[in-house]
C-alpha cells in the first residue's frame, strides 16, 4: 500500500541531518487536500486520522472512499477541508509533516495555488485522476509566485522579404515565458521542489486558475539559503497555455471550484469538513 506521491502532503521516511526549514506548509480553508492511497483489492481500508498540533490529539478518523482501479488494485481516497489551525495526518505508520490551514488574507496573498491533473489514468500508476469518469485535481498551495523581472518573450513567425527589402509578415504567434519562484525569504523544504517537478509532468497544470506548462525540459533550479539549513528557493521556466481549447479550460475551472478570480463556491457535501 502506497500513499500517492501526488498527494500534496509530505510523509518523511527518515530523519535527515541539518536544521529543518522554518516554513510550515500552508493551505487556505477553501483548498481541498486530496489524499490518495493505492493498495491491493484484498487489503483492508487503511487506518488514518487527522491530528491537531501541537497537542497531538486525534481530531477525527479519515473516512476513505474506495474505487477499484482494476481487478487487483484499489484506490482509497478522501478530500480534507479543515478549519484554521495546525494539523498533521497519520496513515498507517506514516505521519505527515505539520501543515497549517488559514483564512488570513495577509498570509494567503503571498502564496500560489497550483492545481494539477492528467488527461487519463494511463500515464501514471501511482495516482488516479479520473474516478468513476469524474476528473479530480490535486490542490498544492506554495509560497511564491511570478516576478515581473522574470518574464521573457518569444515568437513563432514566418516572413517574406520583397526585392525592395520590405518585410511582409506571413504568420506570427507570440508567446510569454515566466519563471515561477517557489519559496520566500525563509525558503521551504526540499520536497516542495520535488513535488513541483513531479506535478509539471501532468497534462493540466493551473497556477491560480491560469494554465501553464513546463518550458521544454526545464527542471527546478535550487538555491540554498544557508549551508546546513534544509530550506531552499526553487525556480522553473514555464509558459502560459493560451490557445488550446478554451472550453476545456472553463470545464477545468468549474471542476476546481473556481467561480471568478480567486473566489470559490462553498463546500457543503464533504464528510471530512470540520467547522469551529
Amino acid at each position: 500500500m502506497i500513499i500517492s506521491p501526488f498527494t500534496p502532503l509530505f510523509f518523511p521516511e527518515i530523519k535527515v541531518d541539518g536544521i529543518d526549514s522554518r516554513y510550515i506548509q500552508t493551505f487556505a480553508t477553501s483548498d481541498e487536500i486530496l489524499v490518495e492511497v493505492i493498495g491491493l483489492a484484498r487489503e483492508g481500508v487503511p487506518m488514518a486520522s487527522i491530528i491537531c498540533e501541537p497537542s497531538q490529539d486525534v481530531l477525527c478518523d479519515i473516512q476513505f472512499s474506495q474505487w477499484n482501479i482494476n481487478a487487483s488494485d484499489r484506490l482509497f481516497f478522501a478530500t480534507l477541508n479543515l478549519s484554521p489551525g495546525l494539523y498533521s495526518v497519520q496513515i498507517g505508520d506514516k505521519r505527515s509533516t505539520i501543515f497549517r490551514i488559514t483564512d488570513n488574507e495577509a498570509v494567503l496573498e503571498k502564496t500560489t495555488l497550483i492545481q494539477y491533473s492528467m488527461a487519463n489514468n494511463r500515464q501514471r500508476k501511482d495516482a488516479v485522476f479520473f474516478i468513476d469518469g469524474m476528473q479530480r485535481f490535486f490542490d498544492f498551495r506554495v509560497p511564491g509566485g511570478f516576478k515581473d523581472s522574470n518574464w521573457s518573450f518569444g515568437v513563432e513567425s514566418e516572413q517574406f522579404t520583397t526585392a525592395e527589402s520590405d518585410i511582409v509578415q506571413l504568420y506570427g504567434l507570440e508567446s510569454t515565458q515566466k519563471k515561477f519562484t517557489l519559496g520566500l525569504s525563509d525558503g521551504c523544504p526540499i520536497w516542495f521542489g520535488e513535488l513541483l517537478n513531479r506535478l509539471l509532468t501532468c497534462t493540466y497544470v493551473y497556477f491560480d486558475g491560469q494554465r501553464y506548462a513546463r518550458k521544454d525540459a526545464a527542471v527546478p533550479e535550487i538555491t540554498s539559503l544557508l549551508d546546513g539549513l534544509n530550506s531552499f528557493v526553487f525556480s522553473i521556466q514555464v509558459q502560459k497555455v493560451a490557445n488550446i481549447d478554451p472550453t476545456l479550460t472553463m470545464q477545468h475551472q468549474a471542476i476546481m471550484r473556481r467561480v471568478i478570480d480567486n473566489k470559490y463556491r462553498l463546500v457543503t457535501d464533504n464528510i471530512n469538513r470540520l467547522i469551529n
